[in-house]
């Protein structure tokens, strides 16, 4: 999937969080600071890859924040939500 540089900029920053690479803490610190500034021109680059950039990852991180989920389900939601988003068939289940 060819994507422009900001959705691949959320993507890969998503990503760092599922492999492990950043906390929690700085992956919910730092992600709606990065779409306030990168989701406008994702919507430029694919406005149909944004939109599902919301329906699941977005989702799945408001879902979290929402309500009471550890450290390592909080990772596998949103690894399943990345899984769903980039069309990988199997994903990491809860």
């Amino acid at each position: 999937m060819k994507v422009g540089k900001h959705t691949a900029f959320m993507l890969d920053f998503v990503s760092d969080f599922v492999d492990g690479d950043i906390s929690r803490d700085h992956f919910e610190m730092d992600y709606y600071g990065y779409l306030i500034e990168h989701f406008p021109m994702m919507e430029k680059e694919d406005i149909l890859l944004a939109k599902k950039f919301v329906s699941t990852i977005d989702d799945t991180v408001e879902y979290a924040q929402a309500n009471v989920m550890s450290d390592e389900d909080f990772r596998i939601a949103v690894n399943n939500a990345l899984c769903d988003l980039l069309g990988i068939d199997e994903p990491d289940l809860i």
